[in-house]
């Protein structure tokens, strides 16, 4: 043991980001949430004297500040958890040393470590994504104002990295805008209470409680989530759906993703020889002075990187879910999900910051458009002229240095519109018209509420 926390933050800068919700401390706090809301429930139903109740809340308390406050300790926790497979085992016996034999009796009693586990994650996950769905609307708000302050922008559609289109970056900001909307529209629900016992079968508690077990279960559910909880359906075990862990590892991946989708075009944008964007928070290089990397938009391409192998985890540990208790499946989600929440709140965060940070420079724009024509027009003339045209006409009149407008005019006569037809203005199609309905799709959704359990 030395006095060096073990930390993987210079591994993965970024990462630091939100860490707090979802760090060892927030976890072992999460399951003396739940420890404490399960001897609770049995005092309010009449199961516990006030006094051990009283007594087992103080002794949870007072080991979750130990560990909390000292890292050292947590560490301690972490290797005794490796005997069993689990961190709640050792964090009961550090809460038992604090406890009389009848309160120590009353701990935990009827519950077993995936009850605890389950639910502590889960936790973490409700509070993961009401903080993701805030950073979300914030995000598509930013990208619907640079979006409207860009409807006359043009600027170059580019498919398979070449060039293509007129477009608007209005537009682009737009789609941007979209796929955001989208992730916040697909938060999930996170129900993540689980009281199981040993087996998924409540035998223990059914055993103790007896004919107070409905109300035993109900008074925890309204512990873990709150009041509202009295007036719904006590949850049954979800022990063995592990689905539902897919599903919360599925949208944090999708919280990713999409700022990785938008930091490519960034990176794209950036680069010297594009000059089309650019951003305020830059980093310098430690051997090239000249240099000004786009780092929040590298560090969320990073994370769109490492995405896959965190989600793969759980789509495995799912498959591999086997009997009541999976072994190592289970075990296999809770790094994998951690890995996922940090990876949501960074990419956010950092998403956050980019776009704020973001300059759109449509001389350059304009200057790209121009260098690629009159190739892009290419489409056109064979739309409106194809009829008159061969092949080899049209691709005489976009070549490369040539004079289009006189080619076309050799070509077809001088028609009315010849002038103009090789600007980009005038094949924007209905560039606009989308964006707008974009944006009125966005602003008739409205800000996304979803049913999220409450918590203290």
């Amino acid at each position: 043991m030395t006095d060096t926390a073990h930390t993987r933050f210079l591994f993965a800068p970024g990462d630091l980001r939100g860490a707090e919700a979802i760090d060892d401390a927030a976890l072992i706090s999460a399951i003396g949430q739940v420890e404490t809301a399960w001897i609770v429930a049995q005092g309010r139903v009449g199961l516990v004297s006030s006094e051990t109740r009283a007594e087992v809340a103080a002794a949870i308390d007072a080991t979750v500040r130990t560990l909390t406050d000292d890292h050292t300790e947590l560490e301690s926790l972490g290797e005794a958890a490796e005997s069993g497979g689990n961190p709640v085992i050792p964090f009961l016996g550090l809460v038992r040393a604090r406890l009389s034999p009848e309160a120590s009796r009353c701990l935990h009693r009827g519950l077993t470590s995936q009850d605890v586990i389950d639910t502590a994650i889960g936790l973490l996950v409700s509070r993961v994504v009401r903080q993701l769905q805030a950073r979300l609307e914030v995000i598509g708000a930013s990208l619907v104002e640079l979006s409207n302050t860009h409807t006359e922008t043009l600027c170059l559609a580019r498919t398979l990295t070449q060039p293509a289109l007129p477009t608007t970056f209005g537009l682009k900001a737009a789609t941007w805008a979209a796929e955001v909307n989208e992730v916040q529209a697909q938060a999930p629900y996170v129900d993540y209470v689980q009281v199981g016992g040993a087996a998924g079968t409540r035998a223990a508690i059914r055993w103790f409680a007896e004919e107070s077990t409905d109300s035993l279960l109900r008074e925890f559910h309204v512990q873990m989530v709150g009041p509202d909880a009295a007036l719904t359906q006590t949850p049954v075990p979800w022990h063995t759906d592990r689905v539902r862990i897919l599903s919360w590892g599925s949208h944090l991946a999708q919280c990713v993703t999409v700022g990785a989708s938008i930091a490519r075009d960034v990176l794209i944008g950036v680069r010297p020889e594009i000059g089309e964007l650019s951003l305020s928070a830059t980093g310098g290089s430690s051997a090239m002075p000249h240099k000004s990397n786009p780092t929040s938009a590298v560090l969320l391409h990073r994370n769109g990187i490492r995405v896959p192998g965190a989600l793969s985890t759980l789509t495995t540990a799912a498959a591999e879910a086997v009997e009541e208790r999976s072994d190592g499946a289970w075990h296999a989600e809770w790094p994998a999900l951690s890995e996922l929440m940090t990876l949501a709140i960074s990419s956010l965060t950092i998403l956050d910051d980019m776009i704020a940070g973001l300059h759109v420079r449509p001389e350059a724009m304009r200057a790209n458009l121009d260098a690629a024509s009159p190739g892009i027009f290419g489409e056109k003339l064979t739309i409106v002229f194809g009829d008159r045209l061969a092949k080899d006409q049209v691709a005489d009149i976009i070549a490369p240095g040539s004079d289009p407008v006189a080619a076309l005019r050799e070509a077809v006569g001088d028609e009315d519109g010849i002038s103009e037809f090789f600007t980009p203005e005038s094949y924007l199609g209905e560039a606009e018209d989308i964006r707008r309905t974009i944006l009125a799709t966005i602003d008739e959704s409205g800000p996304q509420e979803i049913d999220l359990p409450s918590f203290d």
